[in-house]
């Protein structure tokens, strides 16, 4: 593990945070905007204490280092993501409908989904930006997130699999596209939709209604999202409401213009990640023993977390963590190595490797829209 390059976590540039699409038009549509706000607030989406707050309307959280410590996030410090905020108008009878290349439309209530088989799973989702803060780019529209912006919950639901078969997908469908309720408060902003292959639909994506054991809050998409293990987020589709089975994947500018690598290919499935929950950067250290820990994840197709390794000297030497807790596909793993620290300033390292022998990169290539940053977590420390 030579010629690292990363930049620490107390050495980052300053980046701008604001979106393009909502800076466009906020002028415009001020009072629009102001009626949206005011929504929110008596809608009860306000930040959970604990949460690091990078936008605050619509709200983009973080969780902190010490929420990620634990298994399963509790839903309180899970990291909050969306384009437009929790939809203004929500329906008294939640239905899913779904049409297109079927043999039939359906159109099923919150009380008929709960009837069938469930199935309850850990998932760990992570924004696609994530780390945006961490690239050396000049500047940025996305929100500037820096490790936070990922969490595991235990996700109850039933498979969308079920579902579709229940409709009775035909052989031409090959997208599903996915259809919410939230959508910008500015005109002409186009609403925000996905779709996925129907391998992965036919996989292990999930249509869930509960999150750590009780219903979805609306801050996280409830009553229906879709939880696509081993996706960056923006594929596990808030506040579901309709799935189009159709042909091709969706025109949608979120799906065929959003959501791209430098060099045009699509953000879809996660990269291989760690990072270190304790100690964090600021915490006081005695000299000896230290417990080094921290989460591992990576893709469903990667076939999970292989091993995790750590460094306490700027990434001159490595040594071997042991990995913690289940493995379980679609979920972090935990690790943890206990070193010994003498007095001074160390940098602290962690880099994972899965299971296709796919390892972590000191410093993950930058693109425009900040994707994908996967780049080793760096904290420094200082030692009494």
């Amino acid at each position: 593990m030579t010629d690292w390059h990363a930049t620490p976590d107390d050495e980052r540039p300053r980046m701008v945070s604001r979106r393009a699409v909502v800076r466009s038009g906020f002028a415009a549509a001020g009072a629009l905007m102001a009626q949206r706000l005011f929504a929110q607030s008596i809608h009860g989406v306000q930040p959970p204490a604990g949460l690091i707050i990078r936008n605050a309307r619509p709200l983009d959280a973080e969780a902190s280092m010490g929420a990620l410590a634990e298994a399963l996030t509790p839903t309180k410090y899970f990291f909050v993501r969306s384009h437009f905020g929790v939809p203004f108008s929500m329906p008294s009878e939640p239905m899913l409908t779904i049409d297109g290349e079927v043999q039939r439309s359906v159109r099923l209530s919150l009380a008929e989904i709960r009837a069938m088989e469930r199935v309850e799973r850990p998932v760990t989702l992570e924004c696609a930006g994530n780390g945006r803060a961490l690239f050396a780019l000049p500047s940025s529209s996305g929100v500037q997130w820096e490790y936070g912006a990922v969490s595991t919950a235990t996700w109850t639901g039933v498979p969308l699999r079920a579902l579709l078969e229940r409709a009775g997908l035909q052989d031409s469908a090959q997208h599903l596209w996915m259809e919410a309720l939230d959508k910008s408060p500015l005109p002409g902003v186009p609403v925000f939709q996905r779709s996925i292959p129907r391998s992965v639909a036919l996989g292990d994506a999930l249509v869930a209604y509960e999150m750590n054991g009780a219903p979805i809050p609306a801050l996280h998409g409830g009553p229906f999202r879709l939880v696509v293990p081993g996706w960056f987020g923006m594929a596990s589709t808030k506040w579901l409401t309709q799935i189009h089975a159709r042909t091709t994947e969706s025109d949608n500018h979120f799906q065929v213009r959003g959501y791209r690598y430098g060099d045009g290919s699509a953000v879809t499935t996660m990269r291989t990640k760690s990072v270190i929950t304790s100690p964090v950067r600021g915490e006081p250290l005695r000299a000896g023993s230290v417990l080094i820990e921290g989460k591992a994840w990576t893709s469903l197709e990667s076939g999970g977390i292989r091993g995790v390794e750590v460094s306490v000297d700027g990434g001159a030497t490595w040594r071997p963590a042991e990995l913690t807790g289940d493995d379980i596909a679609g979920a972090w793993r935990g690790w943890r190595a206990s070193v010994t620290l003498s007095s001074g300033q160390h940098m602290l390292m962690a880099c994972a490797t899965d299971k296709q022998g796919n390892v972590q990169p000191m410093r993950a290539a930058p693109n425009g829209g900040g994707y994908g940053n996967n780049s080793i977590h760096q904290v420094r420390v200082n030692v009494a």
